[in-house]
C-alpha cells in the first residue's frame, strides 16, 4: 500500500511541475513556391505560394519536412519552404484555416458524390 501511495503522490506532484500556462509550441511553414504535392491520404493538390502549414517533422536529414494539412499530411523539399518567426504566426494561422476550411469541403464533396452515385438498398 505505501508504494500506491508513494505512486500516486510522484504523479501528483508531476502534475503540479507542469505549469497550466505552458503554451503548445509548433514551428508553422510558408511555402515560397507553388508546390504540387501529394498528401498521405492518396489526393494530389496544388498548394500556393504563400500558404501555411504546421511542420510535423524533417526528414532525410532535414532535405524534405512533413506538412499537416487538416489530418492529412504531405511531404515537401526544404527549400520550397520559409519557417516563420514567432511574431508571424497568429497572422498566418488564419491561411491556414482557410487551408483547411478548402480541404474539408473538397473532401466532403467528394464523399457525398460517392454516397449519392451508388444505388441505395431499398428497405423492406
Amino acid at each position: 500500500m505505501p508504494r500506491v501511495a508513494a505512486f500516486c503522490l510522484s504523479l501528483f506532484l508531476a502534475f503540479l511541475a507542469n505549469p497550466a500556462s505552458a503554451k503548445e509550441f509548433k514551428l508553422y511553414a510558408v511555402l515560397t513556391q507553388d508546390t504540387e504535392v501529394e498528401l498521405n491520404t492518396g489526393a494530389r493538390w496544388l498548394m500556393d505560394k504563400g500558404d501555411v502549414f504546421p511542420i510535423l517533422m524533417y526528414k532525410e536529414q532535414q532535405t524534405q519536412v512533413v506538412l499537416e494539412l487538416s489530418e492529412a499530411n504531405f511531404r515537401t523539399e526544404t527549400k520550397n519552404i520559409r519557417v516563420l518567426e514567432e511574431h508571424e504566426i497568429p497572422a498566418a494561422i488564419a491561411n491556414y484555416e482557410q487551408n483547411v476550411r478548402a480541404f474539408q469541403t473538397a473532401k466532403m464533396a467528394k464523399i457525398k458524390a460517392r454516397l449519392f452515385a451508388r444505388p441505395t438498398a431499398q428497405l423492406r
